[in-house]
């Protein structure tokens, strides 16, 4: 089987915080030089996409932000596409800078949490887009729950429980998910990061292609893997970050990935050139 287009995770894929993975540069190289694009797929949102093409531009990979795709900013699209703002009311983003800027980008109407009570209260706030943000406190974490309390739509950008950090595991937006769910008594209407399908779905539309022509490149059978198969996506599992092949062994069906790659270059005589 080969593939006309790849989504490639980032952390454990591409790179470990300041240092890139084992035959990421070169495989990614490869892919572009036989005329595959490759889209940048990852939960984490706490960088704007142009920060994270610079980051992968140092470590010689070539990117441009409009390559790079965020759950924040999947979390805006889909609002957008399916449940839109209505007018007069707005968005409100909790987290970092990115889940802003993702809904700027689509045009839905934001109020920040410190303007809510001056522009009418939570009634205003027609959805809560929750998206990481290593500033996040209480004062913004109070505002998504009394929004969400008030009916807003709760969109969450993913529900990863920890964000793997230079000193270990730190909380992650799911445990700041978690917060807002304990004192509401209810999980949000909506989850867009992987595995969830609207991450897939976005992408998809950004490459331009079907999901059987495309290769999600992963290091997590749970998100990556199980995910991109959920919607019919090959997938491809290298063993450069969290998972290896002990882990393949033990997975249910639903996790198997279609190819396992010790590095990217491993994968290269899957890609199609498009001729």
């Amino acid at each position: 089987m080969t593939y006309r287009g790849l989504l490639c995770d980032l952390d454990g894929v591409v790179y470990r915080g300041a240092t890139a993975c084992d035959g990421a540069v070169e495989g990614l190289a490869a892919a572009r030089a036989a005329g595959v694009p490759v889209l940048f797929l990852t939960n984490n949102a706490a960088r704007l996409p142009g920060e994270v093409a610079e980051h992968l531009e140092s470590l010689g990979v070539e990117a441009h932000a409009d390559e790079v795709l965020n759950s924040s900013q999947v979390a805006a699209s889909y609002l957008r596409q399916h449940h839109p703002v209505p007018e007069g009311q707005f968005a409100l983003p909790v987290g970092g800078p990115g889940v802003a800027a993702a809904l700027d980008e689509q045009g839905i109407p934001v109020v920040e949490p410190g303007d809510v009570l001056r522009r009418g209260g939570s009634a205003i706030v027609a959805a809560v887009v929750q998206g990481y943000g290593a500033a996040v406190g209480w004062a913004q974490l109070a505002e998504a729950t009394y929004a969400v309390a008030a009916g807003a739509r709760w969109v969450a950008t993913n529900t990863d429980a920890t964000l793997p950090t230079e000193r270990g595991q730190a909380p992650g937006n799911g445990s700041l998910v978690a917060a807002v769910a304990h004192a509401t008594g209810r999980q949000p209407d909506l989850v867009t990061g992987k595995p969830h399908a609207p991450a897939f779905e976005i992408a998809l539309q950004r490459l331009g292609l079907p999901a059987a022509d495309v290769l999600m490149i992963g290091d997590r059978l749970d998100t990556d893997i199980e995910g991109a198969k959920r919607v019919g996506l090959g997938t491809a599992l290298v063993l450069t970050g969290v998972h290896g092949r002990t882990d393949v062994d033990r997975a249910p069906e639903a996790q198997q990935p279609d190819l396992i790659a010790d590095t990217i270059p491993g994968l290269a005589e899957h890609w199609n050139d498009g001729a």
